[in-house]
């Protein structure tokens, strides 16, 4: 017997029924000098999964060294402490850039990384994004702090 009241204890995330590659596509952002940026190739809605991170996990004393190295554009912070290294994996994800970071841009971030309801880390639309459209999300301050231009 299930209780419809325990789905108001937490948010229940909508996944979409197909491998990403199926409906996620790179080419190049529109944001100037932004390099790849990740696009749609259906409409999604407000609160879907968009792409799941993948990467490396790493120590804070590995993330210490590859950020020496400059190496730490693709670093995801986990719950547990723990650095989630994206650059040498394959992974849509990684290519949602943040229209509303240091450039000035005409554009409005419209996904959040956020976790599913497994805790994954993954891209999460906060509006409705149609066919065609470039996927956005915010970095955060603690990214454009140090990675500023």
């Amino acid at each position: 017997m299930s209780d419809s009241n325990t789905e108001d204890h937490y948010t229940s995330t909508n996944t979409i029924e197909a491998p990403e590659s199926d409906y996620l596509f790179i080419q190049p952002s529109q944001i100037k000098n932004a390099g790849k940026g990740l696009f749609t190739a259906i409409d999604i809605y407000e609160d879907e999964i968009i792409s799941l991170f993948k990467g490396e996990i790493i120590d804070n004393k590995e993330a210490a060294i590859r950020a020496q190295q400059n190496k730490d554009r693709y670093f995801i912070n986990l719950l547990d402490g723990n650095i989630m290294d994206s650059m040498y994996t394959d992974c849509y994800a990684k290519y949602a850039n943040d229209a509303e970071g240091l450039s000035q841009s005409n554009f409005k971030n419209n996904a959040a990384i956020t976790l599913d309801d497994d805790n994954n880390v993954c891209i999460k639309a906060i509006k409705d994004i149609e066919y065609g459209e470039e996927v956005f999300c915010s970095y955060g301050k603690p990214y454009w702090k140090k990675h500023g231009e």
